[in-house]
């Protein structure tokens, strides 16, 4: 991608302005780093809790996760639904939280609650983002949609589907058709059904100019530039009750689940011309490692700010900086661990892929946060986020910074003097 926004560079001087405007060409404007994770939590008397934002320490004082200078633009604005690329989706509008930029999106006529906001942004191709407004599937006790997913015979979406769509670059929505590539969804595997009946919140992905969306029961894959879209099958589990998570990694794109409380499987989307496959890419039964690690003796060295902050007195800055790189940061010999353990660890939710590594995020047991790595399957604790009371994260995002001043310019606060 840079030798190509290269190429453009010696098209005309207006291209090279373009480009150079934009710092384009720049890595260390570029989302190519991961800061940390946003955590949305579950409504409380009617109100979201404020996100919380688990961040390294490098990022701490740069980033404020809290999203408090929002606070006078709307009150839904704490609610994020969804990230791309360093922009958070919020209800009602974009945000950037690496440069405290913001836009109000124009309001949609059509409010339909079975409809749902998914976020599309590559600074590397554009500066500017798109939002698909796309109807999708609910439980059958919540909407009798078109499709009945123990039906066979039921076929959704449609083709063309057709969506409301808002461009930046045109600041209006419009509507926008996608013609369906392959076979209509199937009737779905009891399993999956079972698995989720608790499920509410839609992922999605943005990756080389098409958009995934987590449909509860599948994954829809739309092609940007094509206008066609594909219904893809989620890989076959034998569990009746876990946890899922859509993400995007070194590679491309992952599906993670957690069933069981302690067992992960990782699924690697493997794509060609006509054809999609989910690869078994890992699977491992944590518990072993869970209740051997030594969490009475371990410090994360992540920083929480927004549902229970930090105040800058607390952080201690001479933490060492995570480095994903390193394989001794991980779990210590079994003969340092305690034999007295109050209770076992379990997974209570997958957090989200590192977006360069092979890294995985796990909420352990409401309290802690762990990555896990793939390649030697070691444990690191990385802090605590914990859940009180009646709380429960609902949804999350691994967020990567973009610096670049884009079309959200208009609206910005200017950072502290201190940063």
């Amino acid at each position: 991608m840079p030798r190509s926004l290269a190429a453009c560079r010696s098209v005309c001087k207006g291209w090279c302005a373009a480009v150079d405007a934009h710092g384009l060409l720049r890595k260390d404007l570029l989302p190519l780093s991961l800061a940390g994770i946003f955590t949305v939590y579950n409504f409380v008397d009617g109100y979201h809790l404020p996100p919380a934002f688990l961040s390294r320490p490098s990022v701490a004082g740069k980033i404020q996760g809290n999203l408090s200078y929002l606070d006078d633009v709307h009150d839904d604005w704490s609610h994020i639904m969804g990230h791309c690329n360093g922009l958070l989706l919020l209800w009602g509008g974009v945000a950037n939280p690496a440069t405290r930029q913001w836009a109000c999106l124009p309001c949609h006529p059509d409010q339909s609650f079975i409809k749902h906001d998914f976020l599309a942004y590559d600074p590397t191709l554009s500066p500017h983002f798109e939002v698909f407004f796309m109807e999708c599937v609910r439980h059958r006790s919540q909407n009798e949609a078109a499709f009945d997913p123990s039906n066979p015979k039921s076929e959704w979406p449609p083709s063309p589907y057709t969506m409301s769509a808002f461009s930046s670059k045109t600041w209006r929505w419009e509507e926008r058709s996608f013609t369906r590539e392959g076979m209509p969804p199937r009737s779905i595997d009891p399993n999956i059904l079972l698995l989720m009946r608790d499920v509410y919140s839609y992922e999605s992905v943005y990756w080389r100019g098409r958009l995934y969306v987590l449909n509860i029961f599948f994954v829809i894959r739309l092609d940007l530039e094509d206008n066609k879209y594909r219904v893809i099958e989620l890989p076959p589990i034998n569990e009746a009750r876990g946890h899922i998570n859509l993400g995007k990694s070194e590679k491309g794109v992952y599906y993670g689940f957690v069933g069981g409380w302690c067992k992960l499987q990782i699924w690697f989307l493997r794509e060609s011309i006509d054809h999609t496959e989910w690869m078994l890419n890992h699977e491992i039964g944590l518990k072993p490692l869970l209740d051997k690690f030594p969490w009475e003796h371990s410090h994360g060295s992540w920083f929480v700010q927004g549902l229970r902050d930090n105040n800058d007195e607390t952080l201690d800055r001479e933490k060492l900086e995570w480095d994903s790189d390193n394989d001794d940061a991980t779990t210590a010999p079994a003969t340092e661990v305690s034999v007295q353990k109050k209770f076992h660890k379990y997974i209570s939710r997958i957090l989200g892929f590192h977006p360069y590594k092979g890294i995985i995020f796990l909420h352990i047991s409401d309290t802690r946060v762990v990555a896990y790595h793939l390649k030697n399957s070691k444990v690191e604790d990385l802090g605590c986020l914990p859940v009180d009371g009646d709380d429960w994260i609902q949804s999350s995002c691994v967020y990567t910074p973009c610096w670049i001043e884009s079309c959200l310019r208009a609206n910005s606060v200017e950072p502290n003097s201190e940063l």
